[in-house]
C-alpha cells in the first residue's frame, strides 16, 4: 500500500493552536461565552484545516483526527502527577468548548476523516497507534502536531518506500529520519519491460510525483526539513524530562543561592547530549528496546552520574527516575498497557481502510457546507490567515504555550 500520505492529526493540539489567536476577536469578554463565539471558533478551525490540506494537496489522500481521553499514565504513576502544572484559565468557558469541539469533530466526520478516540488513550498514544498501522502496512503517513513528543515516531520501512514524518506547522519544519533527503533527491528509474513490470512502473512514477510534490512545497512554502534519529530523541528525551507535561529530568537539584532564591537544576540538552554519544561510543549504537534491559539503564544512570557529578543519588535513584520517564514519555507497545494498545487496535482497525472525501476539505466553505456556519458569514479582521502561519513562537512543545493574548494569560 506505497503511495500517498495519510494525515495524522493530533486532534487536542490543532483545537487549542487555532484558539491561541482568537480571544481578542470573540465578542464576549469570556472566551468562547456565547453562541456567536462558537461559531467564529469554527469557522476558524475550517480555515486553518482546509489551508493545511491544500498546503499538501497531492501528497495526501486520507485524514485522521486523534482525540485525547483521560490518560491511563495519571492513574499508573499518580506519584508524578502527569501534567499536574497545567492550570485552567477561569477566564475560558470550557463548556462552550467541549460544545465547539464536539460539533467540529461532527462535521468532519461528515466529510470521511477518521475520527480516532480509544478510552484511556492520548491523542499521542493514537498517533503512535496509527503511525504503527500505517507503517505496517507499507503506508506512509505526515503527523501534524506542535508537540514534540511525537518526533519520536518519526519512522520508514527498510526498502524506504514508506515513511512517517512529523511536521511543525508553526515552525514550517519536516522531521524526517534519516536518510529521507537522499531519497528525496533519487529519481527512480522505471522498468523498460511493457509487460511483466507494468504495475512496478506505475509505482516508480507515483513515487517520483510524490517526491516532486514534496520538492515543490519545500521550495514554494519554505519548509525546512530536518533529519534525526528517532532512537536518539528518545534517549535525550528520558534524560531531560518535559517541563510541559510536568516530568522531570531523570535527575534534578534545588539550589538556594546567597540572596536566597531557589533554581532548579537538571540535566541539559548539552549534558544529553554527552551522555548519549558517551554511550554510543562505547556500545556502538542504541535502539529503544535497550530500555528494557537493566544492565543499559545501569549503564545509562551511571553515566549520567559521572557527567553531572551527582552526589546526592546513587544508581538506582536514576535508574527508577529513568523508568518512570520511559513509561511516561516514550511511545511503544512496550510502555502502553496493554488494554490501552487493544483499545486502539480495535479504533484503528476498523478505520484504517475508511478513506476521507479529499475535494470537500479544500477550503473553508466547502468543509462547512450545509451547515449554520456558512450563512452570512462576516470574518473577522485577519480571519482568512491561518493561525499557523504567522507564529514566531520557539515553545512549542505542549499545550501550555497556549494564552489569550488579550490579557497575555495561559489557558491551561
Amino acid at each position: 500500500m506505497t503511495g500517498k500520505y495519510t494525515l495524522l492529526i493530533d486532534g487536542s493540539y490543532f483545537l487549542f493552536r487555532t484558539l491561541f489567536v482568537l480571544p481578542g476577536t470573540f465578542k464576549s469578554n469570556e472566551i468562547l461565552g456565547s453562541d456567536e463565539d462558537i461559531e467564529i471558533y469554527i469557522r476558524k478551525l475550517a480555515t486553518d484545516l482546509s489551508y493545511q490540506i491544500r498546503l499538501f494537496e497531492g501528497l495526501i489522500d486520507d485524514v485522521v483526527w486523534t482525540i485525547d481521553s483521560k490518560s491511563w499514565r495519571k492513574e499508573i504513576h499518580p506519584e508524578s502527577d502527569y501534567k499536574g502544572t497545567r492550570k485552567y484559565n477561569d477566564n475560558m468557558n470550557w463548556e462552550n468548548f467541549a460544545k465547539a469541539s464536539k460539533e467540529f469533530v461532527k462535521i468532519l466526520s461528515k466529510h470521511g476523516i477518521s475520527i480516532s478516540a480509544a478510552e484511556g488513550a492520548e491523542a499521542d498514544d493514537l498517533v503512535y497507534a496509527w503511525a504503527s498501522k500505517c507503517l505496517g502496512n507499507n503506508k506512509s503517513a505526515i503527523i501534524l502536531s506542535g508537540d514534540k513528543d511525537l518526533i519520536q515516531l518519526v519512522d520508514r520501512t527498510a526498502n524506504k518506500d514508506a515513511h512517517i514524518i512529523f511536521y511543525s506547522p508553526v515552525h514550517k519544519k519536516i522531521y524526517a529520519k534519516n536518510g529521507f533527503c537522499e531519497w528525496l533527491d533519487h529519481k527512480d528509474e522505471p522498468a523498460e519491460s511493457d509487460d511483466f513490470f507494468d504495475s512496478l512502473k506505475i509505482h516508480t512514477k507515483q513515487s517520483n510525483r510524490i517526491k516532486d510534490t514534496f520538492k515543490n512545497i519545500k521550495k514554494k512554502k519554505k519548509l525546512e526539513f530536518i533529519e534525526i534519529d528517532p532512537d536518539a530523541v528518545r534517549f535525550k528525551k528520558v534524560l531531560t524530562g518535559d517541563s510541559g507535561d510536568n516530568v522531570p529530568p531523570a535527575y534534578w537539584k534545588t539550589m538556594t543561592s546567597k540572596s536566597g532564591k531557589t533554581r532548579t537544576y537538571g540535566v541539559s540538552d548539552n549534558k544529553a547530549n554527552a551522555i548519549y554519544d558517551e554511550f554510543i561510543k562505547k556500545h556502538g549504537s542504541f535502539t529503544y528496546k535497550d530500555f528494557s534491559n537493566d544492565d543499559v539503564l545501569v549503564d545509562i544512570a551511571n553515566t549520567l552520574i559521572k557527567h553531572l557529578k551527582v552526589k546526592d543519588k546513587n544508581t538506582q535513584d536514576i535508574v527508577r527516575n529513568i523508568k518512570t520517564n520511559i513509561s511516561l514519555m516514550i511511545l511503544s507497545s512496550t510502555t502502553i498497557p496493554e488494554n490501552i494498545i487493544s483499545n486502539m487496535r480495535e479504533s484503528v482497525e476498523y478505520l484504517f481502510y475508511h478513506k476521507t472525501q479529499m475535494k470537500s476539505l479544500n477550503n473553508m466553505k466547502s468543509l462547512l457546507e450545509g451547515t449554520k456556519y456558512v450563512d452570512d458569514i462576516t470574518q473577522p479582521k485577519g480571519f482568512s490567515a491561518s493561525v499557523f502561519k504567522d507564529d514566531d513562537s520557539d515553545d512549542d512543545s505542549d499545550m501550555s504555550f497556549i494564552k489569550d493574548r488579550k490579557k497575555n494569560e495561559r489557558l491551561f
